[in-house]
């Protein structure tokens, strides 16, 4: 499912974030977003997913945020979640008293009583919870996850690795049509920078649409985008395939910022 945005621009108390935003992402690719700090990765990704902080300017060309045939831009965050979008945080809220475990089990639950298997709605619960268990084990082995931290409040008291890797497991969990992932690999070690490339690269042969935004060129390595974008001061300034990720770490955003 493609994701399309068009005419964007954003602002936050009359400053404006990003101007012209114009872009159509493939369903089933790897798109990568880099830009130096400040330049408005992580609103695009916030507005994408609908923060109320944030106002889409309504004035000249109509903006547009298209997932597949639907249009995102009236829909609350619950209702974009519902069709399928996806956001991994950059910093992931601790949520005490809201296990890991019950979580992910609620927001499948969810996802399946909306989605028919086989034309028919899940009519067993109990068996759901047990196949849903046996699921949810299976990909936290996949993330080197420790099956105790299910049972913990979310995020609490996680270290920065373990709250992204679980960003991670909850898109294992949804497969999202789009999953949008906001520096997902800030804080991860080599060997969890592997298994969380690994997981998204699984997502792509799963059809995902992956948006993923970056500084730098290690996990891009290990995910090899189809695409890569630059974004400097709130304007996409160019595009290309991943050879350009390595012109950015080569030389940097001195030929963008001029």
């Amino acid at each position: 499912m493609n994701l399309k945005i068009k005419n964007l621009t954003v602002e936050i108390e009359n400053k404006v974030i990003l101007k012209d935003i114009n872009v159509d992402m493939t369903g089933g690719k790897i798109h990568a977003l880099m830009g130096p700090n400040g330049s408005g990765k992580s609103t695009l990704a916030q507005v994408l997913m609908g923060h109320p902080q944030y106002t889409v300017v309504r004035n000249g060309q109509l903006p547009s945020i298209k997932l597949g045939k639907y249009e995102l831009l009236n829909l609350s965050p619950d209702h974009r979640a519902r069709l399928g979008l996806f956001l991994a945080f950059q910093n992931p809220v601790s949520v005490p008293g809201v296990t890991v475990a019950n979580l992910l089990r609620t927001a499948n639950a969810e996802k399946n009583s909306q989605e028919p298997r086989n034309g028919k709605k899940l009519h067993n619960p109990a068996l759901s919870i047990i196949e849903f268990n046996e699921f949810l084990f299976k990909k936290t082995k996949n993330l080197n996850i420790a099956p105790e931290l299910l049972r913990r409040g979310l995020n609490e008291d996680f270290s920065g690795g373990e709250k992204k890797k679980l960003e991670m497991l909850q898109a294992e969990i949804l497969a999202p049509n789009f999953a949008v992932f906001d520096e997902i690999d800030t804080g991860l070690d080599v060997d969890a920078l592997k298994i969380v490339s690994d997981s998204i690269n699984h997502l792509k042969k799963q059809g995902s649409g992956i948006l993923l935004i970056t500084h730098y060129l290690r996990i891009l390595k290990f995910t090899k985008p189809d695409f890569v974008y630059i974004l400097v001061k709130g304007r996409l300034r160019q595009s290309g395939n991943y050879r350009l990720a390595e012109t950015v770490e080569k030389h940097g955003y001195k030929r963008w910022l001029s």
